[in-house]
């Protein structure tokens, strides 16, 4: 039987590894298809309209559209659990601490680099990611299992990208905002809008969103910003601008990854 399926071992138009075969990813690497990128989500609260897999379903959706973009590029599961400390108040959040995170995520690319691959990409769909994420890169100096690691850590970076889309159908940064606001839910509408309880999208917090109020928030927990979860208003969002917001997103991404391809 295992004689069988080496003989069977090909390369397969799939690009996500879990819905390969050992065999098929096998003659990936052979091939040369030794990159991998992949998404760091999360199990937590976003407000009273989104699933609490928001960030996971988010990241996998954005990471495929980044694949799609560069060619020979594999798409690695997405971690589903991140840090949310600053979610727990909220019914249904689940969390790892900073130290866990971050040991997942070294055993997650050392279990690729075991098979071959030579340069793995994290990207963050979750804020309490980044941190520890570019913390990872710093102390691992950029290798883990023999791998290059590359991480994308900065968060008022992407949530400009965001902005800038929003701006141009007239929504405001705090409307768009940076938690199960316009933004996000436009996001998830695109995603799987089946998910999406849009009876219930409400307005949220939308006040200032700087250095004080990100140092509030994980200090202090999301309540200090906000009693219902939304740090935005989910109301106007719209399919039609999620998808703009994961093809721009998307096309930022591209370009920083060209930066650090061998």
């Amino acid at each position: 039987m295992v004689n069988q399926q080496l003989a069977d071992g090909r390369l397969s138009e799939r690009r996500k590894l879990e819905e390969m075969s050992w065999t098929q990813i096998k003659a990936a690497t052979d091939n040369g298809q030794k990159t991998v990128i992949a998404a760091a989500g999360s199990m937590e609260q976003h407000g009273p309209h989104l699933p609490i897999q928001t960030d996971t379903l988010l990241g996998t959706f954005l990471v495929d559209a980044i694949c799609e973009r560069v060619p020979g590029m594999l798409r690695g599961p997405t971690i589903p659990f991140g840090v949310s400390t600053h979610h727990m108040k909220f019914a249904g959040t689940i969390t790892l601490d900073e130290a866990c995170f971050k040991e997942v995520v070294r055993q997650y690319v050392e279990s690729l680099a075991a098979h071959g691959f030579e340069t793995v990409f994290l990207i963050p769909s979750h804020g309490g990611n980044f941190g520890p994420l570019g913390q990872l890169e710093q102390e691992t100096g950029g290798s883990i299992g023999g791998a290059r690691f590359h991480a994308y850590s900065d968060l008022m970076g992407f949530v400009s990208v965001l902005n800038g889309v929003a701006d141009s159908d007239g929504i405001t940064p705090a409307e768009a905002g940076v938690h199960a606001g316009e933004a996000e839910t436009s996001l998830v509408l695109a995603a799987h809008e089946d998910l999406v309880e849009m009876d219930y999208a409400i307005e949220g917090y939308v006040g200032a969103f700087g250095d004080e109020e990100i140092t509030r928030l994980f200090r202090d927990g999301m309540t200090a910003l906000t009693d219902n979860g939304i740090l935005g208003d989910s109301r106007p969002a719209t399919r039609e601008r999620g998808f703009v917001y994961r093809d721009t997103m998307a096309e930022f991404l591209v370009d920083w990854i060209r930066e650090r391809m061998p």
